[in-house]
C-alpha cells in the first residue's frame, strides 16, 4: 500500500497478521523544524567568547559540535511525529513502540526509513446472549453472624491472670533475653514482654518454648532469626537484598501467663460496642452491614467471573509484544514483593513446591489472560461508544485524593504532569466497558441492589476492587 500527504511518501506490507512494515520517505526540508530546534538548543548550552548565551553562530556550533552530529539529533527529535504522520497515512493502530532503521540520511536528498510496527489485532466480541453466568449466593447466614459477634467479643475481651499452664491463644509476659557470646543483643531482647502464644511473633522456638509454662519458669533455646529484628529469618529484607540471620542463645523468663475474658453476649455488651440500646438492634445492625458487604462480594465475584467467561468464548490471540511487556511488568512486581519479605524467586517456587520455570509460566498465562481482556474491553468501549466524563474523572480523582490524603486539585495536576492521566482515564473506560458486559450477559441468581444505610468504608472496598479488576 502507498500514500503520500503533504511531507511524507509511505509504503507498508504486512509481515504477519498483526505485525507490518512502515517504508518512509521524507523531503529532507521537513527535518528544518526539528534542525533549529537543535541549533537554539546548542546556542544556548555551549559557551563561546565574544557571544551571548543564545547567540552563537550556527558556524560555530558546526566547528564545536560537528554538523553530521546536529542532523542526527534533530532526526531524532523528528522521527516520532514522522512515525505517527506515517501511521496515520497508512491507517494503521500500533499496539507497541516500533524497531525503526534509518535507511538513508545523507545531505540534499530525502530521509528514508523503515518501522516494524506491532498492529492491533482484529477484535471480535463473543455473542453476549451466549454467555451465562451464576451468582454466588449472598444470603447471609447464622454462623455468618454468630462469627462476627465472636470477632466484637474477642476485641472487647480483657486479660485476666490465670493459674494454669500457658496455652496456645494465651497470653505470657516475659523477660525475653538474646545473647552472642555472652554479649546482649539489642533488638532481640525486652523486658515485661507481652507475648501471644501462636502469634509467630519473635524468635521462631518462642511460641513452643512457652507453651505450657507457668510463672516462674525458664527457657533456654539456641535460634535464628533476621539480623537485628528478633523477627523469624527471611520475614524482612534490606535494600540491599534478602535479610542477613544470626544464630542467638535465648533466655526466657515466664512472669505470668494470662487469658482472654470474653465479655457476655448482652444488652451491656451492645451498649460498650456502639450506639446500641439492647442486643438485638446490635444483632440487626450487623445483620443490614454484613448483608451489604456480602451482596458487594457477590457482585465483585460475578464481575470475575463475566470477564473470565467474556475472555474464554472470544477467538483472540494476545500479541507476544504486549504478553512481553506484561510478563515483564509483573515479574517485576513479583520480585519486588518477594525482595520485601527477604526471599528470592528460587526460595518462592522451593517453598510453594514448583520451579522458577513454572512460576514464570503461570504469570506469562496470566499476563496473556490480562493482555485479551484489555483488549476485549477497549473494543467493547468502541462499540457501545463509552465515554468518560467530568463526573467520573472527578469521582476518581476526589476517590483517589482520599487514599493518599491529597488534595484532589494538587492530584490532578500530578497525575497530568506525570502523564498518568491518559492511563487513568483508561481505567475508568474498561471499568464501565464491564459494567455494560454484565448488563448484557446472562446473570443468574444475582440478588437486586436494595437501598441500606451508607457505610463509606464498604463503597471504598468495593471500589478498591474495581480499580485492581480494571487494572488486571
Amino acid at each position: 500500500m502507498r500514500s503520500m500527504n503533504t511531507s511524507l511518501t509511505t509504503t507498508s506490507e504486512r509481515l504477519e497478521a498483526n505485525k507490518a512494515k512502515l517504508r518512509v520517505e521524507v523531503p529532507e526540508a521537513s527535518l528544518k523544524p526539528a534542525l533549529d530546534a537543535a541549533y537554539r538548543r546548542w546556542s544556548n548550552e555551549i559557551r563561546v567568547p565574544g557571544f551571548r548565551k543564545g547567540k552563537v553562530p550556527r558556524q560555530l556550533i558546526d566547528q564545536r559540535v560537528g554538523p553530521e552530529a546536529i542532523r542526527e539529533e534533530a532526526l531524532r527529535d523528528a522521527l516520532p511525529d514522522l512515525y505517527v504522520s506515517a501511521l496515520e497515512s497508512e491507517e494503521l493502530e500500533a499496539i507497541a513502540p516500533p524497531e525503526i532503521e534509518v535507511v538513508s540520511f545523507e545531505s540534499g536528498v530525502p530521509i528514508v526509513f523503515e518501522a516494524t510496527v506491532d498492529l492491533r489485532p482484529e477484535v471480535v466480541l463473543p455473542e453476549y446472549s451466549g454467555i451465562t453466568v451464576e451468582a454466588p449466593s449472598s444470603e447471609l447466614r447464622d454462623e455468618d453472624l454468630k462469627d462476627q459477634l465472636d470477632r466484637l467479643r474477642d476485641r472487647f475481651a480483657e486479660l485476666e491472670t490465670i493459674g494454669r499452664a500457658a496455652r496456645k491463644g494465651d497470653f505470657v509476659v516475659i523477660d525475653l533475653k538474646g545473647y552472642r557470646g555472652e554479649e546482649l543483643v539489642e533488638g532481640v531482647s525486652a523486658p515485661d514482654l507481652l507475648h501471644e502464644i501462636g502469634s509467630g511473633q519473635g524468635p521462631p522456638k518462642l511460641d513452643d518454648e512457652v507453651e505450657g509454662s507457668k510463672p516462674g519458669d525458664i527457657m533456654k533455646f539456641t535460634d535464628t532469626v533476621g539480623e537485628g529484628t528478633g523477627e523469624p529469618a527471611g520475614s524482612g529484607a534490606t535494600s540491599d537484598g534478602p535479610q542477613e540471620t544470626m544464630e542467638v542463645s535465648f533466655t526466657v523468663l515466664v512472669k505470668e501467663v494470662k487469658a482472654k475474658k470474653l465479655p457476655e453476649l448482652d444488652d451491656e455488651f451492645a451498649a460498650n460496642v456502639g450506639e446500641f440500646e439492647t442486643l438485638d438492634e446490635l444483632k440487626d445492625d450487623l445483620r443490614q452491614r454484613l448483608g451489604e458487604y456480602q451482596r458487594q462480594v457477590a457482585e465483585q465475584q460475578v464481575r470475575n467471573l463475566v470477564l473470565e467467561r467474556f475472555v474464554e468464548a472470544a477467538e483472540l490471540k494476545a500479541p507476544e509484544r504486549l504478553v512481553d511487556d506484561e510478563v515483564k511488568h509483573r515479574m517485576e512486581h513479583v520480585e519486588q514483593d518477594l525482595a520485601s519479605a527477604g526471599m528470592t524467586l528460587e526460595q518462592y517456587a522451593e517453598q510453594t513446591g514448583s520451579t522458577e520455570l513454572e512460576v514464570r509460566s503461570e504469570v506469562r498465562e496470566q499476563a496473556a489472560q490480562s493482555v485479551k481482556a484489555e483488549l476485549l474491553l477497549e473494543e467493547v468501549v468502541r462499540r457501545a461508544d463509552i465515554k468518560v466524563d467530568d463526573e467520573d474523572l472527578g469521582r476518581e480523582i476526589a476517590y483517589l485524593s482520599a487514599q493518599t490524603n491529597t488534595e484532589p486539585g494538587e492530584l490532578t495536576k500530578e497525575l497530568a504532569s506525570s502523564g498518568r492521566l491518559r492511563g487513568l482515564v483508561a481505567d475508568i473506560m474498561r471499568r464501565k466497558a464491564l459494567d455494560y458486559v454484565v448488563e448484557q450477559v446472562n446473570v443468574v441468581g444475582l440478588e437486586p441492589q436494595t437501598e441500606t444505610i451508607d457505610d463509606s468504608a464498604e463503597d471504598d472496598e468495593s471500589h478498591e476492587q474495581q480499580q485492581e479488576q480494571g487494572e488486571n
